[in-house]
Formats: C-alpha cells, sequence, structure tokens
C-alpha cells in the first residue's frame, strides 16, 4: 500500500519538476532574447554610423579634390564647371560645388538655383561665419550645420581652407566648398528601410551656439527606452545616431509558461504510463529504436541522406546501372561562401540556409534521383538512367540557378551559390570512391574557375591533383633542403630618389626546372600549409641581410616582408618575431611587414588583433595592394598601420585612364590626412613617376627605378636611383595630369 501511495506521487514530482525546469528555460530565453536584441542593435546602429560617416567623408573629399586643382593652378582655377561636374559625378551626394577666394562664394556648380549665394561673404555676412574662421585658424576643412539652407532644406556645407605658397610664405587664398543636403546624405544609408520594419532614430549633436541637444533628423516613431547609441565622428564637431525598436516580451513569456505547463503535463502523463503501463514501455523503446536506425542513415538537419547511406546507394546504383547497361552521373555541390554567412548571420540561419538548400535540391530533380547531405556545406546528387551529357548539364545549370535565389534568414535576406563537380559512371569510374574522388576534383575544378559554376571531370584534373602533390613533396624537400633565396627590391624616396629600405621577395632555387616565382607555388603552399614554415624562413633570411648590412657598416635599410593569411592565423606570431629579432639583435623598426587589403578584410577582427600586438613590438605595419580589397579610407582610422601601398592595377594605367589618376590623387591626399605615407607599386614609365611626384606621393617601387636585387648586389646597391628624368613634364601632359578630362 505504500509503495502505491509513492508511486502516485511520482507523477506529480514529475509535474512540478517539469515546470520548474520549463519556467526557468523561458527566463533564459527571455534574457538570452535580451542580449540577442542589444547586439542586434548595436550592429545595425554600427553599420548605419560607418555609413553616414563614410559617405560624409567620401562628398567631404571633394573639397580636398578642388582644393589640390586651385594649388596646381596657383589660384587660377580654369574650367571649374566641367571639373565639379566630374567630381561630382565620381563621389555623388554632393549637392554644389563652390569657390570662394577671399572667403567670397565666385564660382558654384551647378548655378542653376544657387543665384543668389555668388557674392555671398563667407567670413563677415554669413551666419556660419564662426566655422569659417576656424577653418582659416587651424587650417583644417570644418563642417557647418546641418541648418535649413535658404534652397528650403536640411544641409551641411564643408569649407576646406586654401592657402598658396608666395614669397615663402602660406597665404589664404579662399574656400574650396561643398554643400551636401541632408536628405541626400541619409540616402545612402538604410534609415528607411528600417523605419518600415518598426525601427525608431534620431540624429543629434551639440548645438555649436546654444550647446543644447539639437535634433536635425528622425523618424516618424518616437525612440523607445530601450535604444543604442553611435557617436559619429565629422570635421569639428560629432553627431549623435540613436535607434530602438518597440520590443515586448510579455507574449514569449506566456507562451513559454503555457508551453511548460503543457510539457509538464504531457511528461507526467508519460511517467503514469511508464509506471502503470509497462508494455507501452516495450513499445515506445522499440519505436525510438526504429527513429535512431533512421538517423544513423539520414541527415538530421535536411532529412536527406547522410555520407554513409549516401555512398551504400551509390554503390547500389553502380550495380543496377550496369546490369541495365544504363549510365549515371554524380553531382557533388559546394556552397560558395557559406562560411561567411554562417559566421556573420549566426548558426541558426546557417541550418536555415542547408535546410532551404536541401529542399531545393529535391525539387530540381526527379523523384527517382538520390539526393544527400555528405557534411558541412556539401551536397550530392545521383542522377539515374540518364540519356546524354547535355541532359547532366541542364540539370546542374538547373541547381545552380535555383539555390542562387535568395533564402529569406530570421534578420535579412542571402543569396548563396553553389560550385558543382560532375562525374559519369561507368564512363569514369565503377566504385563510389572513385566517382566521389572524381567529382570531388571536378568541383574544385568549378571553385578555381570563379565559383557558381559547374565542371566535368576529365583526366588532366587528375593529373593536376598528382601534380600538386608532387609539387607539395617538393616544396617539402626545398624546405629541408634550403633551395630557397631571397631577391631585395629597393623602395624609393621619390622626393630625392633615396633609398628608404628593402621588400624581401622569395625565390625557388628548383635543382631541376631553375629559378620559380611565387606565383607557381604559393597555392599550393597555402593550401597544404607550408606557407607557414616558409613564411618565418623568409622572416629568418631577412633578418640575415639586416645583419649583413651591419656588418658591412652601411647606413641599415628596413626590410619589408609579405604575410601570408595561414601566418595570420598562427596564435604565436608575434611572439615567435619577437624572439627572432632579439635574438639578432635587431631593432624592431627595421622589419616591417605586409598585410594584403584583402587579407585585412577577410577577417578584421583577428587581423587589428595581430597589427596591435606587433605594433607593440615596435615593428611597423604596412596594407599592400591597396584598391584590390574593397575597404574604405575610413576603415584605416581603425587599423593602427603607418604604410599604405597603392596596387599597381592602378599605376599601370595612369596615362590613359583619369579615373586612376583621380582615385590615386584622392588617396594620396586622405591617406596623408592619416597621418600614413604612400608607396606607389609597378612603377614601369616615366609618365608615372612624374605624375606620382606632382600629387605628392611619397616612395615607390618598380622597374623604372631598380629590379629585384639578389643580396650581395643590394648590400653595394648606391642606395639612391636616378630620378632625373623627372625633372620635367613629359611632352603630352594631358597622359599625366589627374584634372584632365
Amino acid at each position: 500500500m505504500l509503495t502505491f501511495r509513492l508511486s502516485s506521487l511520482y507523477p506529480l514530482i514529475a509535474f512540478v519538476c517539469i515546470f520548474a525546469a520549463g519556467a526557468y528555460y523561458t527566463h533564459l530565453s527571455i534574457v538570452a532574447d535580451r542580449k540577442d536584441y542589444q547586439l542586434l542593435m548595436e550592429e545595425v546602429v554600427s553599420v548605419q554610423a560607418a555609413a553616414i560617416e563614410r559617405r560624409l567623408n567620401s562628398s567631404l573629399s571633394s573639397t580636398f579634390i578642388l582644393a589640390q586643382e586651385v594649388r596646381r593652378s596657383n589660384g587660377q582655377f580654369k574650367d571649374f564647371d566641367l571639373y565639379a561636374k566630374e567630381v561630382m559625378q565620381t563621389l555623388g551626394a554632393v549637392s554644389n560645388l563652390q569657390l570662394a577666394p577671399n572667403g567670397v562664394a565666385q564660382q558654384i556648380y551647378p548655378l542653376a538655383g544657387n543665384e543668389k549665394a555668388i557674392g555671398h561673404d563667407l567670413l563677415y555676412v554669413d551666419e556660419r561665419r564662426a566655422e569659417a574662421w576656424e577653418a582659416i585658424n587651424t587650417k583644417t576643412l570644418t563642417l557647418a550645420g546641418p541648418f535649413m539652407l535658404v534652397q528650403g532644406q536640411m544641409g551641411m556645407v564643408g569649407r576646406n581652407p586654401v592657402f598658396l605658397e608666395k614669397n615663402g610664405e602660406q597665404q589664404f587664398w579662399g574656400f574650396t566648398t561643398a554643400l551636401i543636403y541632408l536628405k541626400d546624405l541619409l540616402s545612402f544609408t538604410e534609415l528607411d528601410q528600417l523605419t518600415q520594419k518598426g525601427y525608431a532614430y534620431e540624429l543629434s549633436r551639440l548645438h555649436p551656439d546654444t550647446g543644447l541637444i539639437d535634433i536635425f533628423a528622425h523618424s516618424s516613431s518616437k525612440l523607445t527606452n530601450q535604444l543604442v547609441r553611435k557617436k559619429i565622428r565629422v570635421p569639428n564637431d560629432e553627431w549623435t545616431l540613436a535607434m530602438g525598436r518597440p520590443t515586448d516580451f510579455t507574449s514569449q513569456i506566456i507562451v513559454g509558461l503555457m508551453l511548460s505547463l503543457f510539457t509538464a503535463g504531457i511528461f507526467t502523463l508519460l511517467v503514469r504510463r511508464i509506471l502503470f503501463e509497462p508494455n507501452r514501455l516495450r513499445s515506445l523503446v522499440k519505436i525510438q529504436t526504429l527513429q535512431l536506425e533512421l538517423l544513423a542513415f539520414n541527415d538530421e538537419l535536411t532529412g536527406l541522406a547522410n555520407r554513409r547511406s549516401f555512398t551504400e546507394q551509390l554503390d547500389q546504383a553502380i550495380l543496377h546501372t550496369q546490369r541495365a547497361g544504363q549510365s549515371l552521373a554524380l553531382l557533388y555541390l559546394d556552397l560558395d561562401n557559406f562560411k561567411r554567412i554562417n559566421d556573420s548571420t549566426g548558426h541558426a540561419d546557417g541550418d536555415r540556409l542547408l535546410t532551404e538548400v536541401a529542399q531545393r535540391l529535391r525539387t530540381s530533380v526527379r523523384e527517382t534521383d538520390i539526393v544527400g547531405r555528405l557534411g558541412g556545406d556539401e551536397f550530392a546528387v545521383i542522377l539515374m538512367n540518364i540519356k546524354s551529357v547535355e541532359q547532366v548539364r541542364t540539370v546542374a545549370a538547373k541547381i545552380i540557378a535555383h539555390i542562387g535565389k535568395p533564402v529569406q534568414l530570421a534578420q535579412n535576406e542571402a543569396i548563396v551559390g553553389a560550385s558543382i563537380g560532375i562525374t559519369l559512371a561507368p564512363e569514369d569510374g565503377t566504385s563510389s570512391g572513385e566517382l566521389l574522388r572524381n567529382a570531388d576534383l571536378a568541383m574544385y575544378e568549378s571553385k578555381r574557375a570563379g565559383k557558381n559554376q559547374l565542371s566535368f571531370y576529365n583526366s588532366a584534373m587528375q593529373e593536376q591533383a598528382l601534380l600538386s602533390i608532387r609539387l607539395e613533396e617538393e616544396l617539402r624537400q626545398a624546405l629541408a633542403h634550403e633551395e630557397f633565396a631571397l631577391a631585395f627590391q629597393p623602395i624609393i624616396d621619390l622626393s630625392n630618389g633615396q633609398t628608404v629600405k628593402f621588400e624581401a621577395l622569395l625565390r625557388w632555387q628548383h635543382p631541376v626546372r631553375g629559378i620559380q616565382y611565387p606565383g607557381s607555388f604559393i597555392e599550393i603552399a597555402e593550401q597544404t600549409g607550408l606557407i607557414v614554415p616558409m613564411g618565418y624562413w623568409v622572416i629568418e633570411a631577412a633578418g640575415d641581410f639586416i645583419q649583413q648590412q651591419m656588418q658591412a657598416g652601411l647606413m641599415v635599410k628596413p626590410v619589408a616582408v609579405n604575410l601570408s593569411v595561414c601566418q595570420l592565423r598562427e596564435p604565436d606570431f608575434a611572439e615567435r618575431v619577437d624572439a627572432l629579432l632579439k635574438r639578432r639583435k635587431i631593432a624592431p623598426h627595421l622589419l616591417e611587414l605586409e598585410i594584403t587589403e584583402s587579407m585585412l578584410m577577410e577577417n578584421v577582427e583577428l587581423a587589428m588583433t595581430l597589427i596591435a600586438d606587433l605594433r607593440r613590438l615596435g615593428i611597423r605595419i604596412a596594407i599592400d595592394d591597396f584598391g584590390t580589397g574593397y575597404s574604405s579610407l575610413s576603415q584605416l582610422r581603425l587599423v593602427p598601420v603607418d604604410i599604405l601601398k597603392i596596387d599597381r592595377s592602378f599605376v599601370m594605367n595612369l596615362e590613359s585612364n583619369p579615373v586612376d589618376r583621380q582615385m590615386v590623387e584622392a588617396i594620396t591626399v586622405m591617406v596623408h590626412k592619416l597621418g600614413l605615407k604612400v608607396v606607389a607599386e609597378g612603377i614601369e614609365t616615366v609618365e608615372q613617376l612624374w605624375f606620382l611626384k606632382s600629387i605628392g606621393c611619397d616612395y615607390g617601387q618598380g622597374f623604372l627605378l631598380a629590379r629585384p636585387l639578389v643580396p650581395e648586389q643590394a648590400l653595394q646597391y648606391p642606395g639612391y636611383a636616378d630620378l632625373a628624368l623627372s625633372k620635367s613634364a613629359p611632352r603630352d601632359n594631358k597622359t599625366c595630369v589627374a584634372t584632365t578630362s
């Protein structure tokens, strides 16, 4: 009797425990959702604030371009309207540009609607003359506003003071001015779209005259108490962007408690049945066993066949085609850029994306075909009883098109592509292992071809794979037998021709094929991880060359070494470099490490951590190949580097491409504003050299100045380059002057 009573209490105890656990889980879920909301708002505000700051800086850069032309023409600005039109078309978000010699507006583009501003005295009549005088006194660009303009719109005016050198003194010439409508500035953000999704925002500043908070832009809905603020740096001022979105967790609490109550009730009934119905328990165990067996052969997330089941079905399909005299095709798919989406939006969105891709694969093939998920973002499809290669190509193209459609995630849409490798049976193989290997090789060929493509397997791919294996082994032998060497290319000060440093360039002294350049082996080295020991060897060899300069009694020139993205991921990289310098008694500033812009953009947080560690050691850092990684100059303010190297792709067309000339000049001006030095790569003509000198580029590197030298030649290098060819302009100035149409 006592045992029966205790058994009757067990369901009640289970009910209380399950309900309490559910309520606590609901509490944790709400806490987590609040944190997610805070993180989301911080990310949204940061993105919008960065967009405003980036666009404002880009728009105000127009004043620097105008100022450069004023200085170049010694104040005699010709073809202002044409020049201003090109600048506005290039930069965007600028409403009009003005020239104000001695502070009086004399030229405006476009003039229509702005005629009354001609003759306006910015220093004595303008209500915002304080900012104008501040610009003159500090010799820096100042921003007036936002305030209501005579045109009837809110806007800002950036005034950049221009000083010309006369009799050895800097004399104030006047202002180059850019007027920016606030609505045009905000149109480059997503604030309007966000307000339609329920967000509210306010853009404010401390008014320079009253000292009170001046809200000059806001959404139609008011901000909630749960808001996030972000500071926006603008010239001589600071704006604040505040954003929020109404949130109500009451319904979530109710739903959570109801679910907890429901779950507790269900679990109580289950306990009661377990206690009083052994037969039902045995039946339940049997059902669960069947479910576990199902999970052993199916992917838990997508429901597709897993690798084990897919391989078994592939073996069976091969046997079937052999008996029936038919053919099949194996498609191996890998999603392009899935890791970037998964890392940026979260694993929940990544799982949602994989589930949607699986569904689209099912609908893209016949019911008799087999679809499987082999792991991660890799899928495979078996097309049964195919009639022709074109049939396979059509299905593969259909799959690429379907997968390439936008996928709705929790907060936004994502677009992902697919690279497909295709192999046929029995033409390419008669076993599952052979077909999977062939399809994998073809898939990587699609990746190398630019992604989101399809490739059929051929024997050349197998040969290429074997070649890569042989090359990997040869690289291992090269490391063991010290077959590598360095060449050193001088980097020249364009103001006087003096060599300021050398860049270390890797060479492989192959015992059979002779000198090999990095383009023929670096990709394999990075894929196999051999780039890490090779990179440390390069730094060691660069240290040897620095010591050779010291022992020869020369004025020691720093050596720049390129870093690989694999070295960026080494947790103890900075410590190993520090140990090397201390062991060789080399001053840290004599070693300069170059990180490519694309490497920086691939993982900004990781790169900034490594850069900070290296800078603390005293090592100089350079951004290499700038202009190819799609970063912005405003982002460089956040990265503690010393040098920026303009990619050779911008330098090679300076004679013929006005846009490249304007970009190189604008980059140089802005980078100088950040206190950095500029190096131009790939200088090969006198015209390129003359133009780079004329815009104030600091350093140059290229075959025109000096070719790479072996260590013995570099030690005997005179230390300067002949810049005599640059003392006069080329015959056709139009090929070199950045402001020429």
